[in-house]
């Protein structure tokens, strides 16, 4: 094979519109953009730029975060019936296991206690009483849904947790049922616009399980 560089024929039709092109004078740059249209060929758009977001602005707030759902909770009470002087519950509060950490099962009878107190601003002391088969649990028991209620906004001084232990039965404590019955949290009306009610203490003989404030 040559070593001679192979040169292609010259297109004839780009010969015959260059030699069109030449009779009517038309400038070099016509005539080089017609012979690439003649040859299908088209000049390349210029290239555009990319859609970038504006930067963003270092002194702008940033995005506000979206509020978390509130927790979900029973509706309000329409009537809070009584007991003599004991807030009866729509449902017993219950704990988890044998200690003193409140089961999401007790939420309908707290959440009750809570609308009760915030409805009835004349009861000014209300006694939380625990009961159960030992005095310690008893009190820690009292002392949790007392602070369950201060958390959520009752003053701590309408509040006074006891703790029982076993000696106050409702039932018979010879057979499982009736076991399970005595131990309990029971709320008791206890002062009415500061008066204790019945000539009762206000801790009704229970032992107290702590300070409500601290």
């Amino acid at each position: 094979m040559s070593s001679e560089t192979v040169r292609s024929a010259p297109d004839p039709g780009a010969l015959a519109v260059r030699e069109r092109l030449s009779s009517l004078g038309a400038p070099p740059l016509a005539l080089t953009l017609t012979l690439l249209v003649a040859l299908g060929c088209k000049p390349g758009a210029p290239p555009q730029p990319a859609d970038h977001p504006p930067p963003a602005d270092p002194a702008a707030d940033p995005p506000a975060a979206a509020d978390p759902s509130p927790a979900a909770r029973p509706p309000l009470a329409a009537e809070f019936p009584l007991d003599g002087s004991r807030i009866v519950l729509p449902a017993p509060i219950v704990f988890d296991a044998d200690g003193a950490a409140l089961s999401p099962a007790a939420d309908p009878a707290l959440y009750h206690l809570l609308d009760y107190l915030g409805a009835k601003e004349s009861v000014s002391l209300v006694r939380i009483e625990g009961h159960a088969s030992d005095q310690a649990l008893s009190e820690a028991r009292a002392l949790a849904v007392t602070r369950w209620l201060v958390v959520r906004g009752v003053a701590c001084e309408r509040l006074v947790p006891v703790g029982f232990g076993p000696t106050k039965p409702v039932a018979d404590a010879s057979t499982p049922e009736g076991r399970a019955a005595n131990v309990r949290i029971d709320a008791i009306n206890a002062a009415l616009r500061g008066r204790l009610i019945g000539g009762m203490p206000a801790d009704g003989g229970g032992q107290l399980a702590g300070d409500p404030c601290r």
